[in-house]
């Protein structure tokens, strides 16, 4: 799976990418956007004003700055006027966001703009801060608008839900998501995402999957969507849920990564069903998707062992022992060609082991030798290999019942040991 880090860094890219909706009317007996009556800039500013819509018209945002900077209004209304087209313009222009704010700040707590001008404000002021991370001031900014209108929008309160989220206020963050979900005409990924990463956030990973099920039904064409939702069954630990959701990805064509095709092989392999799980593994690391390391590697002969196929088994942990010399992976090896009964080629894994790295113990090397010298015959052998293993504390017991068995066969053959 991804990280955490990597999981939730998507979410919040997806909540800020929201589409327009109408607002909607909120019942109040008299709205301020209402009550204010239409007002003009007096007639020395308004020269100055009509003169910097002409060069903005003609794409000359300096020269139009240059102009509305110069004027110096007298009364309240003007001021809050070009002081809230100054803060406008800035905001179009890359890297003056702060100096935007400082303008359209003070055109708002003048507050003697028209209805939909002053509304626009509040609006545009609660952006640029989300914008600037200023969470606080944006979500402030953002119920000024509302009381101002009595309106209330889908986005807004998406971008209050991402507020509340990156201020790990994840209550909120539902209660907010929840109302821009109940006002979206259209089905909106982010309120969703941002929901989703609040359950899991609190750990709630149950919920999490609850909504990342409406995110998959309402945008079931996107593949991320479905590896988030088996990731959320898997922390869930709904592993059925998990298996069939993997599945489904996998053979609409969803799977790309090397994480994403290991987590179904997880997930078959949880599910009792090893040998697809040992088949999409042997499939990964042939295309080369997935390196072919000690641990892919071991995986894969512990699944085929699992699967009850011993000879892949026995295959892929030779393989897996050789990368490193890993004498417990020879071990293993060694385990089953004894099981098979190939003995000669079990002496050999267990010399590997013996001589490799990581042996947690010799004598059970020794008396797994034993056992593979005593049915090739060779009793001799097989009595030193035993002689030594009984040296162990771990295999002294059943090295000293072997002693005596070796000895009594070998008496019974006329093998001199």
């Amino acid at each position: 799976m991804k990280t955490k880090t990597t999981i939730l860094s998507a979410l919040i890219l997806a909540a800020v990418g929201a589409t327009f909706t109408a607002p909607v009317a909120v019942a109040a007996e008299q709205c301020e956007i209402d009550t204010r009556k239409t007002r003009v800039v007096s007639e020395r500013v308004g020269r100055r004003v009509q003169k910097a819509y002409e060069l903005y018209a003609e794409d000359n945002v300096d020269g139009a700055l240059e102009i509305l900077l110069e004027i110096n209004p007298s009364g309240e209304f003007d001021k809050a006027y070009v002081s809230r087209m100054i803060g406008s313009l800035y905001a179009g222009k890359e890297g003056h966001i702060d100096t935007a704010m400082k303008h359209l700040k003070i055109a708002a707590d003048i507050n003697q703009l028209g209805g939909s001008d002053q509304a626009q404000t509040l609006r545009l002021l609660g952006d640029l801060n989300i914008a600037e991370r200023n969470f606080d001031a944006a979500l402030k900014y953002y119920n000024d608008w509302m009381a101002f209108t009595c309106k209330e929008d889908t986005n807004v309160y998406l971008r209050m839900a991402s507020a509340k989220y990156e201020q790990k206020q994840y209550s909120d963050t539902l209660k907010y998501a929840d109302k821009s979900i109940a006002l979206q005409k259209e089905p909106n990924k982010g309120p969703y995402s941002l929901k989703m990463a609040s359950y899991y956030e609190t750990k709630q990973y149950k919920k999490a999957a609850d909504v990342s099920e409406d995110i998959v039904r309402f945008f079931p064409n996107e593949r991320r969507n479905w590896i988030q939702l088996g990731q959320m069954y898997m922390l869930g630990e709904d592993y059925k849920k998990a298996l069939y959701t993997m599945d489904v990805a996998h053979r609409r064509g969803y799977l790309e990564t090397a994480s994403e095709y290991k987590m179904l092989a997880q997930l078959y392999a949880q599910n009792e069903i090893p040998f697809k799980s040992a088949a999409l593994q042997e499939e990964y690391l042939k295309s080369g998707l997935v390196e072919k390391d000690e641990s892919s590697l071991a995986m894969l002969a512990n699944t085929y062992h699992q699967a009850k196929e011993i000879d892949k088994a026995i295959t892929y942990y030779g393989q897996a022992a050789e990368i490193e010399n890993n004498s417990r992976y020879f071990m293993r090896q060694a385990g089953l060609l004894m099981e098979k009964e190939r003995y000669k080629e079990a002496k050999t894994a267990i010399r590997n082991a013996m001589n490799g790295k990581g042996l947690k113990s010799t004598g059970e090397a020794q008396m797994l030798l034993a056992q593979a010298h005593f049915y090739l015959g060779e009793y001799k052998s097989a009595h030193q290999a035993a002689v030594a293993a009984s040296k162990d504390s771990k295999t002294k017991k059943s090295a000293s019942g072997w002693i005596s068995y070796i000895k009594e066969t070998a008496d019974r053959k006329d093998v001199a040991i």
